[in-house]
């Protein structure tokens, strides 16, 4: 069964991977918010002082609001992944499953790590843009 479980245990380490990359990705998406949380009050305040309202300003506080409503559960998400992600290498290691349950169990996990990842690309790529929004609103 040790043959059958090494193409197994290659995807094992390639969530592992993929989840320590997330979480760095998580670190940066925090650390974006953050600073766009920041810009966006401070870009509030000047635009109020100069009475030029941009209707644009909407958009940046929804994603802000979307990512605060959705941000623990990221992170719990995260954490429950590699959980899971550890649990089923030791089981794995253990032969525990057959090849269908393994493949079930297998796919299961890389479609959770990859919609945590999908999540947060999403996120990255929104403060990113809000963050040139930002930008280029000072500079008017």
């Amino acid at each position: 069964m040790a043959c059958n479980n090494e193409p197994s245990m290659k995807r094992i380490d390639m969530m592992e991977k993929q989840i320590s990359t997330i979480e760095k990705k998580y670190q940066k998406t925090e650390t974006a918010f953050d600073e766009l949380v920041d810009d966006c009050a401070e870009l509030d305040e000047f635009l109020r002082n100069n009475n030029t309202p941009k209707p644009e300003m909407q958009l940046l506080r929804a994603y802000l609001q979307q990512y605060e409503d959705e941000r623990d559960n990221i992170n719990e998400d995260i954490e429950y992944s590699k959980l899971q992600i550890s649990n089923l290498k030791y089981d794995l290691e253990q032969s525990l499953y057959n090849d269908s349950l393994r493949e079930v169990y297998l796919s299961s996990e890389e479609k959770a790590v990859n919609k945590i990842e999908a999540q947060l690309d999403y996120f990255l790529d929104r403060f990113e843009k809000q963050s040139e929004f930002v930008k280029n609103a000072v500079k008017q």
